[in-house]
């Protein structure tokens, strides 16, 4: 986790951001989670990820974005059915991911929000849009 969501975005911010600089201009969509917002038991060490996301995304947006035209923004999906939960090998957390896959919601829904958040006039940034299951409680 540490290495795919610091690391990884790290690198990726890294690899783009100078030519976008030179240009002054440019998008950036982060992808974070509900789990940015609300911590879960059992999943601190994801979820602090997660902060990390909001945390770089926000940190960009104000520094290089508003200075230099820099679109940043980010979507923060819940549960999405993507068959993570068959994957999980515990058998007890197989149990409770199956349970809470049954309201996830499609991966076209985010799709459609990663649309949203990009097909903005120029002088529109989201910032970040929360997407998740209608029955999702946190």
């Amino acid at each position: 986790m540490i290495d795919t969501n610091l690391r990884g975005y790290l690198h990726a911010i890294a690899a783009v951001l100078p030519s976008m600089l030179e240009r002054r201009s440019g998008r950036i969509l982060n992808m974070s989670s509900v789990a940015g917002i609300n911590v879960g038991e059992g999943a601190g060490v994801y979820s602090a990820t997660k902060f990390f996301v909001r945390a770089i995304t926000e940190s960009l947006r104000k520094e290089v974005g508003v200075a230099n035209g820099i679109r940043v923004s980010m979507v923060s999906p819940g549960v999405i059915d993507t068959g993570w939960a068959d994957k999980v090998s515990d058998a007890e957390g197989r149990k409770a991911a199956t349970e809470l896959n049954k309201d996830a919601i499609p991966p076209e829904a985010v799709a459609d929000a990663v649309a949203y958040a990009l097909d903005q006039p120029a002088n529109v940034t989201v910032n970040d849009v929360i997407i998740h299951p209608t029955k999702q409680g946190w």
